[in-house]
């Protein structure tokens, strides 16, 4: 099916979603280059059982004191059982261009950034990445990446396979992009690919193949640009779940193409209250889904409740998606 939708849920009106500020790191690449602050100058060693210590000590003995630098993982194999939390510094980079692999089964997030500004995390080689080995701690273990209120930054150019649970997850961050990403999750629920919500966010040109959502917008959000995504075998891109206080506002998709799976899209709620505004669905392709938009207001303990949902320039290519 090929479609171009706009759903607007108690709306009347419509102003289009655009991001209202520029995203990204404020400084170039090479200015966080001044200082390199490799994990093997700080007890790691290709190799390693654990490069979670020296990832945390790189970033607490150089990076924090250093503004301009990158912690930087060479490239090699290292295994990851101690999870780390680098919280703080302007102006830096974590350039991941080994190949990491969970080992313990201690749940929460394996790599965790929180409070950066001005900041990247990349490959420069676009090879570097993690192996979550989900497969052994199903629904039990660590989500892979997570960003956590952080502002004017990038996580471009990484890989992804197989965690535990989510993927991605772009934690209340502002003026992010996030591009050219490759995930690989299981063919099962609890696999999604990047979960996002803050305001001011990008994210474009990533391809995500598993058995849940692929990019999933939840609250709050606002501004929300969603550009070039391919979802392949997956429960769909999805606004929500919507709970208590929703408020999720000027939110736009735009050339997703998705390959089989169970829907294009869907914007899901079981209870809770507030507003989701201002959605643009535009110039979406699938083949072989079972659903094209599909919204899903299930209320456990009330009837459906009215709004106003509308969709415009719809053309079926695949005889055996709907609407629903």
């Amino acid at each position: 099916m090929r479609l171009s939708s706009l759903v607007a849920v108690g709306l009347a009106g419509f102003a289009a979603a655009q991001l209202t500020e520029t995203v990204g790191p404020t400084t170039s690449h090479s200015a966080k280059r001044t200082t390199i602050c490799s994990v093997l100058s700080y007890g790691g060693a290709v190799g390693s059982s654990d490069i979670g210590p020296a990832i945390l000590s790189a970033f607490t003995n150089c990076v924090l004191k250093n503004s301009g630098s990158t912690l930087y993982v060479p490239p090699g194999n290292y295994n990851m059982q101690t999870w780390v939390n680098l919280s703080g510094g302007t102006k830096w980079a974590f350039q991941l261009d080994g190949w990491i692999t969970r080992t313990s089964t201690t749940s929460g997030n394996m790599i965790v950034v929180t409070n950066a500004n001005d900041f990247e995390f990349y490959s420069s080689t676009s090879a570097g990445g993690i192996q979550g080995n989900g497969y052994q701690c199903r629904n039990a273990g660590p989500r892979l990446i997570r960003i956590v209120t952080s502002t004017s930054f990038s996580v471009h150019d990484l890989v992804m396979v197989d965690s535990p649970e989510f993927h991605l997850v772009i934690d209340t961050g502002s003026r992010g992009n996030i591009y050219n990403l490759a995930i690989r999750g299981a063919d099962i629920g609890g696999s999604d690919g990047i979960d996002v919500w803050g305001d001011n966010i990008w994210v474009h040109d990533v391809e995500v193949t598993n058995r849940d959502e692929c990019v999933t917008v939840k609250s709050p959000a606002s501004n929300i640009l969603v550009q070039q995504i391919w979802c392949n075998q997956s429960g769909g891109s999805a606004i929500g779940s919507l709970g208590v206080g929703t408020a999720i506002s000027n939110v736009e998709y735009q050339y997703v193409y998705t390959n089989g799976g169970n829907q294009v899209l869907m914007i899901k709620s079981n209870g809770g209250s507030g507003t989701v505004n201002n959605v643009l669905f535009d110039q979406f392709i699938a083949k072989g889904t079972a659903y094209g938009l599909y919204i899903n207001q299930y209320w456990s303990s009330e009837a459906v409740q009215a709004g106003t949902i509308s969709t415009n320039h719809k053309r079926a290519l695949h005889a055996n998606s709907t609407l629903r």
